[in-house]
């Protein structure tokens, strides 16, 4: 069985893909590796481009655009690696990353997800683990005028960890899903990716099942990776936002993930695995 699974879904994004490609290639990491493009585009532009440059890659077809969580369980269906790398196609591979979250897994047999420090493109530290959301959050984070209020600014900076370096390794509520090592022998025991949210709140929802299971998920910002970030529906006043087509999706996961854990407390905290 090989190490890694590296899983990037497709659509409409060849250019972003083939530099993603060429990054893993560059990076050269020392664990053996499989990367599986899971098209989710009609018109297979990212597929084609990945057959014709990168024949390593291997392809699913979707037929349509199934959403992020259901591309991503295609491509779990077809792995065959150990871990399972869930991986945005606007990231920067850095040497020696692959290879300090897989020695993380195989040395934390309780740790079901791990995930590395991002940083923007800049080189300055990208928040990439949380505690859960409240719906109130989502509110806070779309009106930067009621920032104003030290509550709302207590919670924002609560909701992002932001009394913390990010320079130790920390249990975290949930980590984000650009990029995620999983354990596959975790996954056969907690399942995929809900398949109800077509975007959004799906990283969210599996960081919470792994806790609920016993599996703890964490930060080991030994490890690297440049992220190409922008919150799409964060462009624009909120008015603009709110007619954003990725808004009203975003709106739907969010109903949906806080009508599933409605009355629950966080299994993180209730686990016992606080830091």
């Amino acid at each position: 069985m090989i190490d890694v699974s590296v899983i990037v879904v497709g659509y409409k994004n060849a250019r972003l893909m083939r530099q993603t490609f060429k990054g893993i290639r560059r990076a050269a990491p020392a664990v053996s590796y499989e990367i599986l493009l899971s098209e989710n585009d009609p018109d297979k532009a990212t597929s084609r481009m990945a057959s014709a440059e990168f024949p390593e890659v291997g392809i699913l077809d979707n037929g349509k655009n199934v959403g992020f969580g259901q591309a991503i369980n295609k491509g779990i269906d077809a792995a065959q690696g150990r871990y399972i790398l869930v991986f945005n196609p606007d990231i920067v591979v850095q040497p020696g990353a692959f290879e300090k979250l897989v020695r993380y897994l195989d040395e934390h047999p309780e740790v079901g997800i791990v995930g590395p420090r991002l940083r923007n493109p800049n080189g300055e530290l990208q928040h990439s683990c949380y505690r859960f959301m409240e719906p109130k959050t989502i509110l806070y984070r779309r009106l930067p005028l009621i920032r104003c209020f030290r509550s709302v600014r207590r919670h924002l900076e609560e909701y992002a960890l932001a009394d913390w370096d990010h320079t130790s390794d920390r249990e975290v509520d949930y980590l984000l899903g650009a990029a995620m090592l999983v354990r596959r022998d975790a996954l056969q025991n907690v399942g995929g990716f809900d398949p109800n949210y077509f975007m959004y709140f799906e990283d969210q929802d599996l960081c919470r099942r792994f806790w609920k299971a016993g599996w703890k998920v964490v930060y080991h910002p030994e490890a690297e990776l440049i992220h190409y970030y922008r919150r799409e529906t964060a462009d624009g006043n909120f008015f603009q936002q709110l007619m954003h087509p990725l808004t009203r999706v975003q709106i739907k996961s969010a109903v949906y993930y806080f009508h599933k854990y409605r009355g629950e407390k966080n299994p993180r905290v209730s686990t016992c695995h606080t830091q």
